[in-house]
């Protein structure tokens, strides 16, 4: 029996069962509020380059030590990185599919049970690019990603955006809209599209 301003009150749902109610509207509550909220731009520490994340996502230092750019929201398990190379550093015939096929072939190998499509050319900003879809697991945690590598003059770009395997159909939509967003700072700039 619980009191209730001077009377008895007798629960007819057992505490578990209303914490578990209140917790479900609290998180509906928060997945709506972000998608209120504004994009967010992020940019590579040398700032030339950004990309746009939808409300409710953060930077996440903590997703990969390489990468330029890293971002999150956890609450829909959506994941981004930006990992840039200088052209400087690979020999003159680097191309844009050679290094997408040694990107690929590296996020491929870290994988357990790979399964990946062909890279197709697509364009982002302006920009050449590869883009495929790899499905694999991670410590036994099955993840679906949308990997796009984008030239510009003087660098190589890896747009690498990952959810768990089971919400791509719902986040496959978003992550695209990441990915799409890449872009240099500066058109006029050094890094203007590859021609």
């Amino acid at each position: 029996m619980r009191l209730f301003i001077g009377r008895t009150f007798e629960s007819k749902l057992p505490d578990h069962i209303i914490t578990l109610v209140l917790l479900v509207c609290v998180v509906a509550g928060c997945a709506q509020l972000q998608k209120l909220a504004k994009p967010t731009v992020l940019k590579s520490p040398d700032g030339k380059f950004q990309l746009s994340v939808p409300g409710g996502w953060s930077e996440n230092p903590a997703l990969n030590d390489q990468a330029d750019i890293k971002a999150a929201n956890k609450i829909e398990e959506v994941y981004v990185i930006v990992i840039t190379e200088s052209k400087a550093d690979f020999a003159g015939d680097m191309s844009l599919d050679e290094f997408t096929r040694i990107t690929r072939d590296g996020l491929i190998a870290n994988l357990e049970s790979p399964d990946a499509t062909v890279p197709r050319a697509v364009t982002v900003n302006g920009n050449s690019a590869r883009a495929y879809d790899i499905q694999g697991a991670v410590k036994k945690v099955n993840l679906a990603y949308l990997v796009t590598t984008v030239e510009t003059t003087d660098h190589f770009h890896q747009v690498i955006t990952w959810t768990l395997q089971s919400l791509k159909d719902k986040n496959q939509k978003v992550l695209q809209e990441v990915i799409d967003s890449f872009r240099p700072t500066s058109p006029a700039g050094t890094d203007a599209p590859a021609k």
